[in-house]
């Protein structure tokens, strides 16, 4: 009995405590001692937080940063996927743009370069063609010389870079009008433009109203190589567009006449 005596005091005690505790904090609340003892309190704890929040911040910047990286990652697959797509039809598109422009019915083989006059001509096999004086010749879509005769099944060709050939042309950037010309020695310039011209290497030169050739046909670029041969007007170097070094086939505008 005793201890069951014992035991129910405790309990009552026990309740007594926990209603007295609740009660305090009630009556207390709002008061000025309870606010400073609950920053007291806080400020004790804020040492012990800061690990907490500091860590909980560096997993929410990560988190973040992980979408935002996975996000670009697709984004950037997605990318890469169209400018292949892109890529493949633009090769198609070039592709087919050679093979219009250099069909074997229009390529005829070079069959005779002298060394001793190997910037000035050449000779092609015209294979069954027949061919007008003046006609273009090209590489690809590059205006690389004329042809000045034929004999039976060969056609002489006259090279953009000897010094016999004169093409008016225009500088597509700036509309200058001047004369393109050979050296004999591999060199292309572009003669008759005023000093004071705007020319900037890269500028483009084509071919313009006033010869046999038809206008608008690529020849090159003009590079930063300037000469001046009397007063206000100078010639500039053209880089062809034409490879005038490995020429095997070439392609005669019109095709000639059967």
């Amino acid at each position: 009995m005793s201890q069951r005596s014992n035991f129910e005091r405790e309990l009552i005690v026990s309740l007594a405590c926990i209603i007295a505790c609740a009660l305090l904090a009630l009556v207390s609340t709002g008061r000025e001692g309870t606010r400073r003892a609950m920053d007291a309190v806080a400020s004790l704890l804020v040492p012990l937080e800061r690990p907490a929040v500091t860590a909980m911040d560096t997993i929410g910047r990560f988190r973040r940063w992980t979408a935002e990286r996975r996000q670009l990652l697709l984004e950037l697959a997605e990318l890469r996927e169209e400018n292949r797509e892109l890529m493949m039809k633009m090769g198609l598109k070039i592709a087919a743009e050679f093979r219009r422009h250099a069909r074997p019915e229009n390529r005829f083989p070079v069959v005779y370069r002298d060394p001793r006059t190997w910037w000035e001509e050449l000779r092609i096999s015209a294979e069954g063609k027949h061919f007008q004086p003046g006609a273009a010749v090209l590489d690809g879509s590059d205006l690389m010389g004329v042809i000045t005769s034929q004999t039976g099944d060969s056609a002489w060709v006259r090279l953009i870079t000897s010094s016999s050939f004169y093409v008016p042309v225009v500088v597509e950037e700036t509309r200058e009008i001047g004369v393109v010309t050979g050296d004999n020695e591999g060199g292309v310039w572009l003669r008759y433009l005023p000093s004071d011209g705007d020319y900037k290497p890269g500028m483009k030169v084509l071919t313009v109203l006033g010869s046999r050739l038809r206008p608008g046909l690529p020849i090159g670029v003009l590079t930063s190589e300037r000469r001046t041969v009397t007063a206000g007007i100078d010639e500039y170097r053209v880089k062809t567009g034409a490879d005038l070094f490995r020429i095997q086939y070439v392609h005669v505008a019109g095709g000639g006449e059967s």
